[in-house]
């Protein structure tokens, strides 16, 4: 699916419009929408205590986020920003242009909260206060320095990612042709939240080598063109064609990899679920 080119139908209770998106792969672990802001508007104040990460696709405006009234804060995107939504904090999205609608991405745990506890009203109208995760602190918005170690980046609000994250070579005369080459990639680390991310590039004629992981990872192509093999053990590839846009979910343990066949090299965002807590057996992906 591109989330650029899919068609949108109105959504009275937001005051957009927007589509869902259940992908086979997500495991019932986390879903994703799309919506549009129409020219000079703002969509409907909303809370929920499960998380939601956005991503902008057009256009500029901003976005309201509070607990009380009195400690309201405000920020501004563009294209390309990304940020995270606090737990059952409210907040609403405004469009800053007149003339032109604004577009976004959002990935949210709601499938797993509401099937968890099964009462709407619990998750949607629910008083409880996370302040551990944000109690409205000055700043909780601004964009942090960059990367505490080389490769993954604490902050709740990137002004533009396209810009921000590092990007693999273009010289495709580093890497011979068809092999694996260096896969460049920053972690992002976003309001304390269940729901990881991180972007990979990778250099013009090389790939992502194959590898799995459990379910619910929405891989988005920000730059580059090309496609993905996907692999139940033992069955016949599938094969997927993106550029950017493109959003595809790999099915939960199924080898997957990821082919540059375009001029410049690939960026993509990847957004699941996961925590800093440790695993058994580590946080490592399994590669083949």
């Amino acid at each position: 699916m591109n989330v650029n080119e899919v068609e949108l139908t109105p959504w009275a209770s937001r005051g957009g419009s927007g589509v869902f998106m259940n992908l086979d792969g997500t495991g019932g672990f986390n879903d994703a929408y799309v919506c549009e802001i129409p020219p000079g508007k703002s969509l409907t104040p909303v809370k929920h205590i499960y998380e939601e990460t956005i991503y902008v696709l057009s256009g500029r405006g901003a976005t309201s986020v509070w607990i009380t009234e009195d400690k309201k804060q405000t920020f501004e995107w563009g294209p390309n920003s990304y940020f995270s939504i606090p737990p059952n904090a409210s907040f609403q999205m405004h469009n800053g242009s007149g003339s032109e609608p604004a577009r976004y991405f959002a990935m949210t745990a709601a499938p797993r909260i509401i099937d968890a506890f099964k009462n709407l009203d619990f998750v949607f109208n629910n008083p409880y206060v996370f302040s551990d995760r944000f109690d409205g602190e000055p700043g909780y918005f601004q964009q942090s320095d960059g990367m505490v170690d080389g490769h993954t980046w604490r902050t709740n609000f990137i002004a533009d990612i396209m810009a921000a994250c590092r990007v693999a070579s273009s010289a495709a005369d580093q890497y011979t042709p068809g092999l694996r080459g260096i896969n460049v990639t920053t972690s992002f680390k976003m309001v304390n939240s269940t729901m990881n991310s991180h972007s990979s590039s990778w250099p013009v004629g090389t790939y992502k080598g194959a590898h799995r992981h459990g379910p619910g990872i929405h891989v988005m192509i920000l730059k580059g063109e090309g496609y993905s093999l996907m692999w139940e053990e033992g069955e016949p590839a599938q094969r997927v064609d993106w550029g950017p846009g493109s959003v595809f979910v790999p099915p939960e343990m199924w080898l997957h990899e990821h082919f540059n066949t375009g001029a410049a090299p690939v960026l993509f965002l990847a957004i699941g679920w996961g925590s800093d807590k440790s695993k058994v057996g580590g946080r490592e992906y399994d590669y083949s």
